[in-house]
């Protein structure tokens, strides 16, 4: 393997780790939002989420607050990157010029409560 791919990889996993660090600190975060008494551990979720057919410390309500957080943070994620590529797109047509009118013609709701 060449020193390209080898980086390549290397930067594959650093990121992986990243994401996934990130996606348990914000289930973390929300589940101490929804019900601090009940809050698993940031590995007990990892572990969770790693092995979702195996053994689990979580309580069923656990599992089901976790798994809605993790939904809810890849609803929030996935929306941002179609905006993100509608937001390419339509400045590579020239329809848009700016992020501030991108948001005013696809989010003019969000833009009134910021006002």
């Amino acid at each position: 393997m060449d020193e390209f791919e080898t980086s390549k990889r290397r930067l594959l996993a650093l990121l992986t780790a990243n994401i996934e660090q990130e996606t348990i600190d914000y289930v973390h975060q929300e589940m101490r939002q929804a019900a601090p008494e009940i809050v698993p551990t940031a590995s007990e979720l990892r572990a969770f989420f790693q092995s979702l057919d195996g053994q689990t410390e979580l309580s069923a309500y656990q599992q089901v607050l976790a798994m809605d957080k993790l939904l809810e943070y890849a609803e929030v994620s996935l929306r941002t990157l179609c905006d993100l590529i509608r937001y390419q797109q339509l400045k590579q047509f020239g329809i848009v010029h700016s992020v501030e009118e991108f948001a005013e013609l696809f989010h003019p709701d969000e833009q009134e409560d910021q006002k």
